[in-house]
């Protein structure tokens, strides 16, 4: 079959490979993806053209036929008035962006064709044979439109001075300033806003515009630029050349990392089934109750212990956490799971959630530059909420804890659902009571780790109230604090206060002849 192959695709001719870097990161492949290959603008006015070598970008100034019979010189005209305004003659020509009183030209700009182009060369077929050059980039150009955009900033602009006009006599009246300090930027935000979009655009506006001149296809120096394409050193030899036909292709083609990743279909974050297994029973743990956030017993013993255990416990999750005849081997690995699960996740409900500090490290900064320990403290409050109870109000949480509504609805969409009555959450698992009757023992000790825990957040969070005994006494504080208030009296209580001592005066006197007889 090969040698038939072979036979009806003979070789033709051989040729030798030259590698040209006269034009090493200077070459650049266009497309006009708008324009038809018949339809070339070789024949077109190049008004001007300008480059950014750093961020790889073109732009080109075409000329329009403006005399043609293709051309409306009637929107022509609205365009240059709407883009330059009505008082464009009394300004320099420089300064407009239409040198005549009609659209004249048309910017041609680019944008990355390819976003790899380490693969991509330009060859040249010679006598002596084929010439390569490196592309530096392949960019396709199209038309732009940013004097619609000028446009409609010159409209704004005009609306504006003639509203200032008609409101210079009026008295300035004062207005309300909003002052917001910036959070500092942490390393991990900086990183992001590197990668962010607005971040890169900035960077290419940035750079300056290079003018370059034009030269039109078959002139003397672009021909004298096309001879470049052309390797200088033919006769030289690269005596260093000696790899074998497998290693030649694999650098000319290398693999790409995609082939090369295991299971691509999962994201980074997730664990296949094989892999977990593979870890140690702490680690498969922690694993799995990170990224589950809140999860039953059953639930649990259903991955961590394969699917075969996983079957039978999360189907009698429902009637008390596995069947009364379970084997002493299945009683040994629930209890084993059992206790590395209370050093990564707490008890809530009969439900297990991963702890705060796995989530929020100690010493970092959540994206909204809140610290994680507070975090930390909002989340824990928060569980220990839902330990008394199946719902919690929002705006209660947020005072208790001294954070933001939005930062708090953050923590909450891991643990809980929105209710919708009076900005109401719910637990996200409903009571499982078959744990706490199974397992007393360690329902008795969560709830010994839950008192310490409320009694450390007592003394940190601001305007917290564990106990109903101390906010009733604060509030008789309050209250005796009020009544003990000073009061400015008036003339009018002044003389009420003589009157009432000239009548309390007598009794006193009486009072104290009454002893003097006995």
């Amino acid at each position: 079959m090969r040698t038939d192959e072979s036979e009806n695709d003979p070789v033709v001719a051989e040729l030798p490979v030259y590698l040209a870097k006269t034009l090493l990161d200077k070459l650049y492949v266009l497309q006009y993806p708008v324009r038809p290959h018949s339809h070339t603008y070789d024949d077109d006015s190049i008004l001007k053209t300008k480059i950014r070598p750093r961020s790889k970008n073109v732009e080109v100034d075409l000329g329009l036929r403006t005399r043609g019979t293709t051309y409306d010189k009637s929107k022509g005209e609205q365009i240059a008035l709407n883009v330059d305004g009505a008082f464009r003659d009394k300004r320099d020509s420089e300064d407009n962006y239409y040198k005549s009183s009609v659209m004249d030209k048309l910017v041609l700009t680019s944008s990355n064709a390819v976003s790899d182009v380490s693969r991509y060369a330009v060859g040249v077929v010679g006598e002596s044979g084929l010439h390569l050059t490196p592309v530096s980039a392949v960019l396709a150009l199209r038309p732009s439109f940013s004097y619609l955009d000028q446009a409609d900033k010159r409209s704004r602009h005009d609306r504006k001075d003639a509203s200032d006009f008609d409101d210079s006599d009026e008295e300035e009246k004062a207005k309300r300033v909003t002052v917001r300090f910036e959070k500092p930027e942490t390393e991990r935000s900086r990183k992001a806003k590197e990668k962010s979009y607005g971040f890169l655009l900035r960077q290419i506006r940035e750079e300056p515009w290079i003018e370059a001149n034009y030269h039109k296809f078959g002139s003397e120096r672009s021909e004298f630029e096309g001879n470049k394409l052309h390797c200088q050193y033919e006769r030289e030899q690269i005596d260093q050349f000696s790899l074998g036909a497998s290693e030649y292709l694999c650098q000319l083609v290398p693999p790409t990392e995609e082939l090369e990743t295991p299971e691509a279909s999962l994201p980074s974050h997730l664990l296949s089934r094989s892999a977990l297994a593979a870890l140690p029973l702490q680690e498969r743990v922690k694993a799995v109750m990170v990224n589950a956030g809140v999860a039953s017993f059953g639930e649990l013993l259903g991955v961590v212990c394969g699917s075969g255990s996983g079957s039978s416990s999360s189907s009698s999750s429902s009637s008390g956490v596995g069947g009364s005849g379970n084997s002493e081997s299945d009683a040994g690995g629930t209890n084993a799971v059992l206790r590395s699960l209370q050093q990564v996740a707490v008890l809530v409900q009969g439900n297990w959630v991963v702890k705060s500090d796995l989530l929020y490290p100690r010493g970092g900064f959540a994206e909204s530059g809140l610290p994680n320990d507070v975090l930390q403290r909002a989340r824990d409050f928060l569980l220990y909420k839902f330990t008394q109870g199946q719902s919690v109000v929002r705006g209660e949480v947020c005072e208790a804890v001294g954070v933001s509504g939005g930062e708090l609805r953050e923590v909450l969409h891991g643990v809980a659902k929105y209710k919708g009555a009076r900005a109401t959450w719910e637990f996200l698992l409903p009571q499982d009571a078959a744990f706490n009757s199974k397992y007393p023992e360690v329902v008795q000790r969560q709830q010994m780790i839950w008192q310490s825990r409320i009694e450390q957040l007592g003394h940190s969070l601001k305007n917290q109230q564990v106990k109903p005994d101390d906010a009733a006494r604060n509030n008789a504080s309050n209250t005796s604090k009020k009544c003990r208030s000073p009061r400015i009296k008036t003339e009018v209580d002044e003389d009420t206060d003589e009157a009432m001592n000239r009548e309390v005066a007598p009794a006193k006197q009486q009072k104290r002849a009454g002893r003097d007889a006995r």
